[in-house]
């Protein structure tokens, strides 16, 4: 759960405390990187992954 306003990695959209969210844990070349995604790029994200 958020505890502070966060803006949406892919859009800048802000994302507020008890606002759904995703978080995502991923591995880059250069290390770890975790993004915080508002519903809609979720979404986006959620359709390219499924080949859409």
């Amino acid at each position: 759960m958020l505890r502070r306003e966060h803006a949406c990695d892919r859009c800048g959209d802000p994302i507020r405390p008890g606002e759904e969210y995703a978080a995502i844990d991923g591995i880059t070349p250069d290390g770890d990187l975790r993004a915080l995604l508002c519903v809609s790029c979720a979404a986006g994200l959620s359709r390219f992954l499924d080949g859409e």
